[in-house]
């Protein structure tokens, strides 16, 4: 028999069709950013948008309720933005960065709590961590030294903005349709 902590099948579904629809908006949203982040780019601003690219730890999280799914939903949402985007598997690390933020957060409420507050902190995390990862990769150590923690600061407000609230409204939203009622693993999701 399996245990508490085991997937059910439907739990594996909503990640497999919530990640796939996700990383086709990662895709999309790529046009997106590449038109309004010029402009803000020079100021740091641009990662205000780069959120969205973290919905993928938190919304799926949030609509499955267990350990690991943040981790995978951004993992499998940033596998299918890479094969459509000019990213390729690289993406994949960013996904990896970027869910490791999210579940950090999930795990330090036990995976208890599923409130707006948590969601904050999983997009907040996602932000500082997926602009480490981007410090280094792009090599921000040569621009202008105000500009790093401006880009850092937007990178967790746009994490907490997009992932955050944006996931957590979302999400809410499915549940409250009643279409995630028969795929989700029966929690009280109100």
């Amino acid at each position: 028999m399996a245990g508490k902590k085991s997937w059910k099948l439907n739990e594996i579904v909503v990640l497999v069709v919530l990640s796939v629809a996700l990383g086709v908006l990662f895709w999309g949203w790529t046009f997106v950013d590449a038109l309004f982040s010029a402009p803000l780019k020079p100021f740091g601003l641009n990662y205000l948008l780069a959120g969205v690219w973290f919905m993928g730890g938190t919304l799926v999280a949030f609509m499955i309720r267990r350990p690991g799914a943040a981790l995978a939903g951004e993992v499998l949402a940033a596998i299918i933005e890479g094969f459509i985007t000019q990213w390729g598997i690289t993406a994949a690390i960013w996904g990896l960065v970027q869910g490791l933020g999210a579940e950090a957060a999930f795990l330090v409420t036990g995976y208890k709590k599923w409130n707006l507050r948590t969601m904050l902190l999983a997009g907040a995390l996602s932000g500082a961590l997926s602009y480490i990862l981007d410090f280094f990769y792009s090599q921000y150590w040569s621009l202008a030294l105000w500009v790093i923690p401006v880009q850092f600061v937007c990178a967790v407000a746009g994490g907490m903005l997009w992932a955050g609230v944006a996931a957590f409204q979302i999400g809410k939203g499915i549940i409250k349709t009643g279409a995630a009622g028969n795929l989700l693993s029966g929690e009280d999701f109100a």
